[in-house]
């Protein structure tokens, strides 16, 4: 059994996984909490794992915190994803490899293995990624955007006298009062903005591809989506699978 683990900007999410089978899975948010009591509540009572594999985005002292608990509980060192030039079928299209970040990786990785075909990856966290691999795996390029929760906090904070918005709501076109017009008017931004990329990259291309979403603000954006589009919140994970297999 290998213990995967996706460590990003607002939340841990990992799998317990025989190959590419997910026997047990769970998630715990950065926010407020201790890391190593929310690790031990999550792992401290799992059969130690064969392997430990992480694609971290959260900065060095979570990669630090999680190596020092994985070692003391299991006596393992964690090994991490880095963006290659080439792995597991995909060439990563960057000029320095290492810029992509782990999880763009790991969620590629996956996304062209379940389809085997044209893909268009967009991840909806803290920020919006969308990558277009072509047919043969090769990697075209991407782009990176605010999430929905950065653009709300950037109008909270760098206006004067509009608020802060929090939690969710029915998104309305016609908004009829501030709350409203910002929390709509931010997953219209996005979704509008993710529409117009992934059609542009489709013309400049001449490709067809896929449109896979994962991450956690996915499924707000969802309604306000037009194209046909699958969803799949494992994905980073799944690629992590892929990875642990083929190193």
């Amino acid at each position: 059994m290998n213990l995967l683990v996706d460590i990003g900007n607002t939340s841990v999410k990992w799998a317990c996984a025989n190959g590419l089978q997910f026997v047990q899975t769970g998630r715990f948010e950065h926010a407020g909490g201790d890391p190593d009591a929310q690790m031990e509540q999550a792992w401290g009572a799992l059969p130690a794992p064969g392997r430990v594999m992480a694609a971290n985005v959260a900065g060095g002292v979570r990669a630090t915190r999680l190596c020092a608990w994985v070692e003391r509980a299991w006596q393992l060192q964690p090994a991490f994803v880095r963006a290659a030039r080439q792995a597991a079928g995909i060439t990563n299209a960057y000029t320095e490899p290492a810029q992509l970040g782990a999880d763009r990786w790991a969620a590629m990785i996956a996304a062209w293995h379940a389809i085997r075909g044209a893909v268009c990856v967009v991840d909806c966290g803290t920020a919006i990624t969308i990558d277009l691999i072509d047919t043969a795996g090769q990697h075209r390029g991407g782009q990176i955007l605010p999430g929905v929760t950065m653009m709300r906090h950037a109008l909270g904070t760098r206006t004067a006298q509009l608020p802060r918005v929090h939690g969710q709501r029915e998104p309305v076109l016609l908004a009829r009062d501030t709350d409203a017009a910002i929390y709509s008017g931010t997953l219209y931004a996005a979704a509008a903005a993710i529409e117009r990329i992934v059609a542009d990259m489709a013309t400049a291309t001449g490709l067809r591809p896929e449109l896979v979403l994962t991450g956690g603000a996915a499924t707000l954006l969802t309604p306000q989506l037009l194209p046909a589009f699958s969803y799949d919140a494992d994905l980073v994970l799944k690629g992590i699978a892929l990875l642990a297999g083929d190193t």
